[in-house]
């Protein structure tokens, strides 16, 4: 009711809050009793839910507790593990709990409202929720699909965008992959995984045959089609027999296109094939790129001879060599010693904090920096990084380019993904900051991808890592990376502070640059005080385990 995202405790809590909102119902979580009942030994009585209405002209309070336990009133044996003690006592200590809620509100004469796990089990929770809320007198108002979607995925929000390219990325993927829907479906059956088979029946399945529908319907074909077909013509009909074929940009190689490779190298003997690519640059693995294939390559090509292209023409020191010890950390990449082809030629690196409200002003200090006869590309991790600039400059899109004028230069923004062989003399990266859409982007893959995407390096971010190697390696003359100096990105600190970076600095905290709200304080005292490890809240938090520590520490200060 206050728009507040809420912290709950368990899944089947969250669905009872989805269920609420969807009903139209108002309600906080875990707001205090309205009866004071703290005492030297108790903290305030907080009960899971309380719900809002109005009832002749008077704003009515009553409660809703979810209690986690079974028709029989067993708990799940997990509690008892969590807090180290037996099954019987778990047991115990949780009906005790049950039986002082119920009393308390039959002393002060509150109305509460009681769901179990058993219900999720045996009932529609939303059914079961409704018809106590109706007993209880408690108004529904139920969203329409088009209100909720509003209230989970608000109009050209970031979750809204991110959630599109959930949807098209599956689908892009499930077609370079060659896999079939069913196929898919039948490996999260396999695995019982009841959530990514939920999602990919109700929603991407249903976007997936509209996409190929629409397609057939206006006759036309997108380019993994292209490829499909291809591969189709020649292995019915080997229309063609190649000596020698030559791929760029191999490093982009993906499973429908290796198949395409297949076909038209079949012949006695086999097409002799020259690949060119690097294996620094492999960006595009949510489009389907399959490194094995890179990697590996005799495995699946046959023997093969290698040739190292190390001259680099574009940029000169100290890039190159910060540059190459950058993409190397990773072990996983193939050792290369890059060096320019001119050894006069000199790229600078510099990296620039700004604060938050001079951020817009920063830039435009450093494009009015760099000479008129020059020219320089604004760089984002995503699309949406340039939205600030859009509010102080005037911008023009001209065909598939989009600028915008600072000063008096017409200046051209693009995503680092774009910028992929492209060059400018001067190139400003923005936002290169630790935060869940930052630098490295800590938003979590969704697992339901994991059964189209091609399998990964296990190096902490690794394709995020090649991504900043892209990015830096833009310029001819000085690469300038934009950082808020409280939020640094790692690799930021990778290359100012290297004595500051631990294998906590790569964990991915969605939450680690919002602010400490009192719900989240109270969440966080709770677990910690119900004996939770440090290292579960701060998974469950979101945030570092650093973070969680600090937090307590000054929490529990305030209260001396």
């Amino acid at each position: 009711m206050d728009g507040n995202t809420i912290y709950v405790r368990s899944e089947q809590e969250q669905k009872i809050c989805f269920v609420l909102s969807s009903l139209g119902v108002k309600f906080r979580y875990e707001e205090p009793y309205e009866h004071s009942l703290a005492d030297e030994m108790h903290s305030q009585y907080r009960p899971d839910f309380s719900i809002y209405f109005e009832q002749d002209g008077k704003t009515k309070r009553i409660y809703l507790e979810h209690f986690g336990v079974d028709e029989h009133g067993l708990v799940p044996t997990w509690f008892a593990k969590d807090k180290g003690i037996t099954y019987e006592e778990a047991n115990q200590k949780y009906n005790d709990g049950i039986t002082w809620k119920k009393a308390t509100h039959e002393k002060f004469g509150t109305i509460l409202l009681t769901t179990s796990s058993a219900d999720f089990h045996y009932s529609d929770i939303r059914h079961t929720l409704k018809a106590s809320l109706g007993k209880a007198g408690v108004p529904i108002q139920e969203k329409t699909d088009a209100e909720l979607y509003d209230m989970v995925l608000p109009l050209n929000s970031k979750q809204e965008k991110a959630f599109i390219r959930l949807v098209v990325t599956f689908v892009t993927l499930i077609k370079s992959s060659c896999k079939s829907i069913q196929e898919v479906l039948k490996q999260t059956k396999k695995f019982g995984d009841e959530r990514s088979t939920f999602i990919i029946k109700r929603i991407f399945q249903p976007v997936y045959e509209r996409y190929i529908e629409e397609l057939k319907n206006s006759n036309q074909i997108d380019f993994t089609d292209a490829i499909l077909q291809a591969t189709e013509i020649c292995r019915s009909t080997h229309p063609v027999k190649y000596e020698y074929i030559i791929v760029d940009e191999f490093q982009d190689i993906s499973v429908d296109r290796y198949n395409f490779l297949k076909v038209l190298r079949e012949g006695n003997p086999p097409a002799k094939l020259y690949c060119v690519g690097d294996d620094w640059q492999s960006i595009y693995r949510f489009s389907g790129s399959d490194m094995t294939l890179f990697n590996q390559f005799p495995e699946y090509f046959g023997s093969t001879e290698i040739n190292r292209i190390e001259t680099t023409y574009r940029f000169g020191e100290p890039l190159v060599s910060l540059s190459s010890q950058f993409i190397q950390r990773n072990k996983t990449q193939i050792k290369k010693d890059i060096h320019p082809f001119n050894p006069q030629a000199k790229t600078e690196l510099q990296f620039c904090a700004y604060e938050r409200r001079d951020y817009c002003n920063a830039i435009g200090q450093l494009v009015a920096s760099i000479p008129a006869d020059k020219s320089i590309f604004l760089l984002g991790r995503y699309s949406f990084d340039d939205y600030y600039l859009s509010f102080l400059y005037k911008s023009v899109k001209d065909g598939n380019r989009f600028y915008y004028f600072i000063g008096n230069r017409k200046v051209e923004f693009l995503t680092i993904h774009k910028s992929k062989g492209l060059e400018a003399d001067y190139v400003i990266i923005l936002q290169c900051n630790k935060d869940t859409y930052g630098f490295p982007s800590m938003v979590s893959d969704d697992p339901v991808l994991d059964y189209v995407l091609t399998k990964s390096d296990q190096y902490p971010y690794g394709e995020e890592r090649r991504l900043f190697y892209v990015a830096i390696t833009r310029a001819r003359i000085k690469t300038y990376v934009l950082y808020d100096k409280r939020f640094p990105s790692v690799f930021v600190d990778e290359f100012l502070h290297p004595e500051k970076v631990t294998e906590e600095s790569y964990a991915k905290h969605p939450n680690a640059n919002k602010k400490w709200t009192r719900s989240a304080d109270k969440f966080l005292l709770t677990l910690y005080h119900e004996g939770k490890s440090i290292k579960y809240i701060a998974e469950k938090m979101g945030r570092s385990q650093t973070s969680i520590v600090m937090r307590i520490g000054k929490l529990e200060d305030k209260q001396k």
